[in-house]
């Protein structure tokens, strides 16, 4: 497993220096061009929107992940099962990382005294996506670039097809949670947005499993 998981580390530190670059330059921006202040102008967008990038910059990166590398590793003699295992280290990594990106973008408008820090959190937080659920999120968006990637392998319309539901997916889930961001413990509120965890919980056990039967029968293309 060791050389599995050094060969995807060579991956991640690409796609986790390209991810902690974007997030220094939308920062640095953001500071530049008084969004501090209550400036209205890209790099506020894109501070803003910066944890739901992450979640779309982790579901590329894993697509690669079980396409390409996975092709790679397979052809350069890596076992199959050793790879399963060093990819679930490598998501680990990427949770991990994205967690405290979020968390430390989180803090800067309210460390910092920048206008509507009330507004800030409730942005970066993605309406109280805090704590754990957050990297929950993480897992079950890679869960599913991964299995979209290992089906459209397979099968091009199915892969894109997957696709397509698991975006479509994010983005109900998080609209969800944003209107119901401020709903009561034992309200139709919270109510939804714990059916939302399980949900979520379940979606990454079902894809692991997936995972883990189609890496074990992958053929090298």
């Amino acid at each position: 497993m060791v050389r599995s998981l050094k060969f995807l580390l060579w991956s991640a530190w690409v796609s986790l220096g390209a991810m902690l670059a974007f997030a220094a330059i939308v920062t640095a921006g953001a500071c530049l061009t008084g969004v501090p202040q209550g400036a209205n102008n890209i790099f506020r967008t894109y501070f803003g929107c910066f944890p739901l990038l992450t979640l779309l910059m982790l579901f590329l990166y894993t697509y690669g992940l079980c396409t390409s590398d996975l092709n790679l590793a397979l052809s350069s003699g890596a076992r199959r099962r050793d790879y399963f295992l060093a990819l679930q280290l490598i998501l680990l990594l990427y949770a991990g990382v994205s967690w405290a990106l979020q968390a430390v973008m989180s803090a800067i408008p309210d460390l910092f005294g920048w206008t509507s820090v009330d507004r800030w959190s409730f942005l970066m937080s993605l309406g109280g996506l805090n704590n754990w659920r957050y990297p929950l999120a993480c897992l079950t968006i890679m869960a599913l670039g991964c299995l979209c990637g290992l089906l459209y392998t397979r099968s091009r319309a199915w892969g894109i097809v997957v696709m397509v539901l698991a975006i479509l997916g994010g983005i109900a889930a998080t609209t969800v949670l944003l209107l119901f961001a401020d709903a009561r413990p034992g309200t139709p509120g919270s109510l939804v947005a714990a059916a939302l965890t399980c949900g979520a919980v379940a979606v990454t056990a079902v894809c692991e499993l997936l995972i883990w039967r189609t890496v074990n029968r992958y053929i090298v293309r």
